[in-house]
């Protein structure tokens, strides 16, 4: 089994065209006449992007720390830090300072405050995602002996019983009926925004990874060789999402924001979406030639996946700056020029900071947590 191969990594890409479609998604809002189904396109249909990373790390996590090995936990806490750790702080300052550029005085740079921030992964409304990453690599060794427990009872009935687990607990926290006023600060503020840190909400998820890793010859011939019944089923929930949005919203009237905020990852109808997303972009790339050029583009933008994720919400808020200031009208055609212009702008800000990490090693480690790897002979 390879630990890394061109149809787990091209997962990067597909998720990154996914996340900067979600933030454009609120391009349509601004719109006098909000079109809902690019709205759902963007904000709803693009939903499985923040999970999937999550199925792509646990991936990468169990390809290297099989169930039967031991985990070092210093050491493997100690590169972790430095790969998502060391970015995650940088950028966070960076955004800080952007946004106290621009707004100024909307920043308190007393230490307390930067300090919730960063823990929250509220500096910017990105950046969250890298916070949970980080706890699922403090609470590795836990997952990792998981995984050798439903081995010893079972793969089977352990995931069977971690997937109702998860739909239960996602249930819960999108519908928790706690009045967190009552509690002290502290809890508060950790009940509050605990879709910012705790791993467990998308634990399956990353499992699902770690089950494609130690199984990956039989992944890849399950989903090939049941081709058919994976495109039933990702046709199937794109539905159940669709078909749940379009109720509520001509049934009962709900809004855009409400719908989205009732059809997020979270829902059942977007965890299952998410699943059904994986297993088809999975058996896609492992028909496609990656000669095609589709496929090229796709592999460009993992290449350069984490500073697009990373820079992305820089060049959006600075084309919804012109936009305000030139006094565009929002139309569905802007939106997608938008879009792909953002995209556009993304990776090639990646392709110029890469290559002058290459010249200015220490620029690479704090931006992206890596040294440019140097030649030897």
């Amino acid at each position: 089994m390879p630990e890394r191969n061109q149809i787990i990594d091209d997962l990067r890409g597909i998720c990154m065209l996914g996340v900067i479609g979600i933030h454009v998604g609120s391009f349509v809002l601004e719109s006098p006449q909000p079109n809902s189904f690019l709205y759902m396109l963007l904000e709803i249909l693009s939903r499985y992007s923040v999970p999937a990373f999550f199925f792509i790390s646990g991936y990468g996590l169990f390809c290297h720390y099989r169930p039967e090995s031991h985990v070092a936990y210093l050491p493997f806490l100690k590169k972790r830090l430095q790969s998502v750790g060391i970015p995650y702080v940088v950028w966070s300052l960076l955004y800080l300072l952007y946004f106290s550029a621009v707004m100024p005085g909307c920043i308190s740079w007393q230490p307390g405050n930067i300090a919730f921030l960063l823990f929250y992964g509220l500096s910017c409304y990105h950046l969250y995602f890298m916070v949970i990453l980080l706890w699922f690599y403090f609470t590795f060794p836990l997952w990792h002996k998981l995984f050798a427990f439903f081995q010893r009872g079972g793969l089977k009935l352990g995931f069977a019983l971690l997937f109702f687990l998860q739909i239960t607990f996602n249930y819960w926290t999108c519908h928790p009926n706690i009045n967190s006023t009552e509690l002290p600060l502290l809890l508060q503020n950790l009940f509050n925004y605990r879709l910012n840190y705790l791993p467990l909400h998308y634990l399956f998820i990353f499992m699902l990874g770690g089950l494609a890793a130690i199984y990956y010859n039989k992944f890849i011939k399950f989903i090939t060789s049941h081709f058919t019944a994976v495109n039933i089923f990702y046709i199937f929930t794109l539905f159940f999402i669709g078909g749940s949005y379009y109720y509520y919203y001509f049934y009962y009237n709900y809004s855009l924001i409400i719908l989205v905020n009732t059809f997020q990852q979270l829902s059942l109808q977007g965890f299952l979406y998410t699943i059904a997303s994986l297993l088809f972009f999975c058996a896609v790339f492992s028909k496609t030639n990656l000669n095609n050029p589709c496929r090229q583009f796709i592999h460009l933008l993992s290449v350069n996946s984490l500073i697009v994720y990373l820079i992305h919400p820089f060049w959006m808020d600075i084309i919804n700056r012109l936009c305000h200031a030139g006094g565009i009208v929002m139309t569905s055609k802007r939106i997608l020029a938008i879009y792909f212009l953002l995209v556009a702008l993304s990776v090639f800000s990646s392709i110029l900071l890469t290559k002058l990490g290459s010249k200015f090693p220490h620029l690479a480690l704090l931006l992206t947590g890596k040294r440019p790897k140097t030649n030897t002979f």
